[in-house]
């Protein structure tokens, strides 16, 4: 059965849906312990009351009141076992599988009882025959649905109480004892569950707030929170939370999920997200184990488009197998370091910088207890590489680069580091050549370049990483080379080409041999500290080029053949 209801119940239900999901304005509780929160419901009218003598629904006709004018929908109503008004009582009932509806708003409920005296909308479930508390209130507008066991709300003061609402916004499942209503986007709720647990009656770990502000699909503030794990309460907690609704990049509580191990009860991968702004976020993670074992990580994203992007992420493990003042009790622990950045090949076309690291302990991807290494144990090499080069244009040309590589055998410890290699070049440079034209003779041909290439070199085990021992053992070079040459004609008729390299090293170690009569062998002392040593070599060749032709007549196959000589004598130079 379905008609359109009458005009003087119009507003009345016009201003329960438009107050949204029916929260009233002040509502005065009690603060109780979880221990101590039982679901209140509204108590139901009793069915005598309701099954009065009925009325016939349509023996009024007309209403005297004039319809509001801030209606632009009908507003239906529906009840599968009766629908009746009373005018004694000045209400009207809708019994069993009741549904009132106006424009996208829902209300659909076991029992929905209107009073016109009162000014109050109540919505109730109802007992089936094994007395089971069954069709609780569901409100729906449009994707947004709110399950409470039972509503009152008076239509005149926009107030309502709300038992034991249930809602979802986001991963939440959110449930709260009482809750009353601030305005159409703001609610408070008290004695509050809220977890991203399947079952939000009986879920299997939930946060448990006393007083929290509920701002649909944007964010849940609350006070003083404390995590229950089945019902049981833990040391976990917070004097204030803030978890976010939307699906927009904001800051906010990451939660961590429950699980057992080796190392004990845990709680992983749970922390706080920072958006700090367009450009660049924070997340910060950590597990703790009942053994005392635990993690941290940080990671970050960056981006800056047309420009560069990358992320970088640390993790520490701290492990404890068995427990203190056990026999086989240990500790260890691991680290990693993670950076990826690459830069945009239109951000800036005279230098460059690139990187891709990936350092840390050995035994980090064989012994971690994060669940996502578990397709890395097999590793056995890290490498990074990190790298930057810059070209100054001009005349000369200079060409810097710099870079720093890692290599890590995580079966052996054994690292090896360059840290940092440096390479710089100058084109080629004519100190004597004319502003104009063509260079002519010894002088104005005399030409030259410069190359540096300084690396500091660390072979070390991933023990001493890092470590004094690391930075002792290190060996650091340059070597300098500024090669010189020239070319002229002698005589019209030879080429002379001639030229001189100088290279000059230098050294943070040296070497001394010698020796030992006594142990009949060479013993070498090593000697710290800077020293440098020059080499030099010098260069010429002269030669010439002789065409020749030997002609065999015109009346033979072959009538001449055409034959070239480049006759050349060089000399080279290199002092011990």
């Amino acid at each position: 059965m379905q008609t359109n209801i009458p005009n003087t119940l119009f507003c009345l239900v016009f201003t329960l849906f438009f107050s949204l999901v029916l929260y009233p304005q002040e509502v005065e509780t009690t603060s109780l312990p979880v221990e101590a929160v039982k679901d209140s419901v509204t108590p139901v009218p009793e069915f005598n009351t309701i099954a009065q003598p009925l009325v016939e629904q349509d023996s009024i006709k007309k209403d005297s009141v004039k319809k509001p004018q801030f209606l632009t929908d009908i507003v239906d109503y529906k009840a599968t076992d009766y629908m009746r008004i009373s005018p004694k009582e000045d209400r009207m009932y809708l019994y069993n599988e009741a549904r009132i509806e106006y424009g996208d708003m829902i209300i659909e409920a076991g029992l929905i009882i209107i009073d016109n005296k009162k000014n109050e909308v109540r919505a109730y479930g109802i007992p089936d025959s094994l007395g089971n508390y069954t069709q609780a209130p569901v409100f729906t507008q449009a994707t947004r649905k709110v399950e409470p066991d039972s509503i009152r709300f008076n239509f005149k003061t926009e107030r309502a109480l709300v038992y034991n609402s249930r809602t979802e916004e986001a991963d939440f499942k959110v449930k709260g004892m009482v809750t009353k209503r601030e305005n159409d986007s703001v609610y408070f709720m008290k004695n509050v569950k809220f977890t991203t647990s399947e079952d939000i009656d009986d879920p299997e770990y939930f946060f448990y707030a006393r007083r929290i502000k509920f701002v649909p699909e944007k964010k849940i503030v609350s006070g003083l929170v404390n995590m229950y794990i089945a019902d049981v309460p833990t040391p976990l907690g917070l004097p204030f939370g803030y978890f976010p609704l939307t699906d927009e990049e904001t800051s906010g509580f990451i939660i961590p999920s429950f699980g057992d191990s080796q190392y004990g009860y845990n709680l992983q991968n749970g922390g706080y997200y920072f958006a700090i702004s367009d450009y660049v976020d924070l997340l910060t993670l950590g597990s703790y184990y009942t053994n005392g074992s635990y993690t941290l990580e940080f990671s970050s994203n960056y981006a800056m488009r047309y420009k560069y992007r990358g992320n970088a992420r640390v993790r520490y493990e701290k492990l404890f197998n068995s427990e203190r003042g056990f026999p086989n009790f240990s500790e260890r622990s691991s680290y990693n370091i993670q950076w990826t950045h690459s830069q945009d090949a239109k951000a800036n076309p005279s230098s460059r910088f690139s990187a891709s690291v990936n350092l840390g302990s050995s035994e980090y991807y064989a012994e971690s207890i994060n669940q996502s290494n578990t397709g890395n144990y097999l590793n056995n090499t890290l490498s990074s590489s990190v790298s930057y080069s810059k070209t100054f244009p001009g005349e000369p040309q200079v060409n810097l680069s710099l870079a720093a590589r890692h290599s890590q055998n995580t079966r052996t410890g054994v690292v090896n580091l360059s840290l940092p290699t440096l390479q710089v070049s100058m084109s080629r440079i004519y100190p004597f050549a004319p502003s104009g034209g063509a260079k002519k003779g010894m002088f104005e041909n005399i030409n030259l370049q410069y190359s540096l290439r300084a690396e500091n070199q660390m072979n070390t085990v991933d023990s001493l990483f890092f470590k004094p021992e690391m930075f002792r053992d290190a060996r650091l070079g340059a070597q300098h080379s500024i090669p010189l040459s020239t070319n002229f004609k002698l005589f019209k008729f030879l080429s002379v080409s001639t030229g001189t390299s100088f290279e000059e090293t230098w050294v943070s170690r040296t070497f001394d041999r010698s020796f030992d009569p006594v142990l009949d062998e060479v013993v070498v002392d090593t000697i710290n500290g800077f020293d440098s040593y020059r080499t030099y070599n010098f260069n010429a060749s002269m030669g010439t080029t002789i065409y020749g032709i030997k002609n065999f007549g015109k009346d033979k196959k072959i009538q001449a053949i055409r034959h070239v000589m480049r006759p050349s004598i060089n000399y080279n130079l290199n002092p011990g």
